[in-house]
């Protein structure tokens, strides 16, 4: 056993922990999931708190529940088909020596993410209850195992589910209100290996020269892994005001809560035979536990009836992503102190313009543009997220066959801005590069039934 490796082996499995819990999307800013409705999706999610199409205003703003032209279901499918490269500039490991293995693949795995909501009157109408179920947060970064990042990641995984009811009431002619519980689920899962090699070195041969070499566990020829995975429930809320400017025009206001997460769940490592005895306590399985804070969000958007035919839309989102700014980490392991990692997110503002055009009474196109900060600081980006500003183009359809069913249909291309990363593992590994080649394809079905 040596003794002074407790603190390596902490810091590998606490950097893990705090890296997958910073999520994994690469489509919306941070990790945050901008699927929860289709028509939203083919403005660019412009207007999304005024639009009051159909029952995805559940999530979007409850106020505008009363819009809506009799009870109803709505229904989506959004298939998100991510492309992401990493080029090496010169990475190296803790002993300075180049870093082996490849620049990781394709690191975006393809997904699919459904919503659902239903909402109907109270009584009079005055009164109306919605319910929804999202996937706000979440998505997946997986690299090649043997790529030059290995150290710093592999896979990770997060997944956030939303279950929100919500009430919509008028309060006079041009004022409705709404507000909204939601039970939030998240599951965090994460993978990457560790360098036996690297840490026998800086630990073992200054007081027993020779013996990494003797048992094979040079740097990056030693290589364990470590798996981390944990989740949670808990409850947020939002709020939301609709106000009627004039018969042509709606302005919505929505907030959404930030939502605390205590993420608990297991460490667990797996080491080459060779290191035998050297193992220290630092690598046995545990439990840990590590808060989860995901953003608060205020957007106000407008809806502007400009013809009978042309509809304009508008939205400015604020994401209060500094509410991210670092994770504690507690160890059930007396070997593995607790520690808190900084992450230095900021807050974020998204931008976003469209237009909808009925064609005839059958069918509706619709475009929109959209511009997002990234709330990644630079000089903290992670392999596990290597998030840049974007720019968004997006375009819909709608097709309404019958009286009370609409099908619709919407596309985004993201167009991500190159991303360095220059960042310093806890085994002492720095990968440097540039994420260079990144896009997403967003392409969505919905169903709307009113009864």
């Amino acid at each position: 056993m040596f003794p002074s490796l407790p603190p390596a082996g902490w810091r590998v499995s606490a950097t893990a922990i705090l890296i997958a819990l910073s999520g994994t999307a690469a489509h919306a800013e941070g990790f945050r999931i901008q699927e929860y409705s289709v028509r939203d999706l083919g403005l660019a999610n412009s207007g999304n708190a005024a639009y009051a199409a159909d029952a995805s205003t559940v999530f979007s703003n409850p106020a505008a529940l009363p819009q809506l032209d009799g009870r109803q279901l709505n229904a989506g499918l959004h298939g998100i088909l991510g492309r992401g490269e990493f080029t090496d500039t010169g990475s190296t490991d803790a002993t300075g020596a180049p870093l082996s293995g490849g620049n990781g693949g394709d690191l975006f795995n393809d997904a699919i993410i459904p919503n659902a909501y239903y909402a109907q009157p109270v009584g009079d109408g005055r009164f109306w209850f919605g319910i929804g179920l999202t996937a706000p947060f979440g998505l997946t970064t997986d690299y090649d195992n043997g790529w030059s990042g290995r150290y710093q990641t592999l896979e990770s995984e997060l997944t956030v589910i939303d279950i929100n009811p919500s009430l919509g009431f008028v309060v006079n002619d041009w004022l409705s209100l709404g507000l909204g519980v939601s039970a939030q689920y998240a599951s965090v899962k994460l993978t990457n290996a560790i360098d036996f090699g690297s840490l026998c070195l800086g630990q073992i041969e200054p007081a027993a020269p020779g013996t990494c070499s003797a048992i094979g566990a040079l740097p990056q020829q030693a290589d364990g892994f470590v798996k981390l995975d944990g989740d949670d429930w808990t409850l947020g809320y939002n709020l939301g005001a609709l106000i009627t400017l004039s018969d042509a025009t709606r302005l919505g206001l929505a907030y959404r809560s930030g939502i605390d997460h205590g993420i608990e769940g297991d460490a667990q490592f797996s080491a080459p035979a060779a290191m035998g005895a050297l193992l220290d306590p630092a690598f046995t399985d545990s439990q840990a536990f590590a808060p989860l804070n995901l953003p608060a969000r205020f957007s106000v958007s407008v809806h502007h009836q400009a013809t009978e035919r042309l509809a304009l839309t508008g939205d400015v989102s604020w994401s209060q992503w500094e509410r991210f700014d670092g994770i504690s980490v507690d160890f059930d392991n007396p070997a593995q102190p607790d520690t808190v990692e900084t992450l230095n997110y900021d807050n974020t503002i998204r931008y976003s313009a469209g237009a909808e055009y009925a064609v005839n009474t059958a069918w509706t196109v619709r475009g929109g543009v959209a511009v997002e900060e990234t709330p990644t600081d630079p000089d903290f980006r992670s392999p596990r997220v290597p998030d840049a500003d974007r720019t968004v183009a997006a375009l819909g359809a709608s097709w309404t066959p019958r009286e009370n069913i609409t099908l619709d249909a919407g596309y985004q291309h993201i167009f991500f801005e190159d991303a360095q990363i220059d960042e310093t593992g806890s085994g002492g590994d720095t990968l440097a590069g540039v994420y260079d080649e990144n896009a997403a394809d967003l392409v969505a079905l919905g169903l709307s039934w009113r009864f």
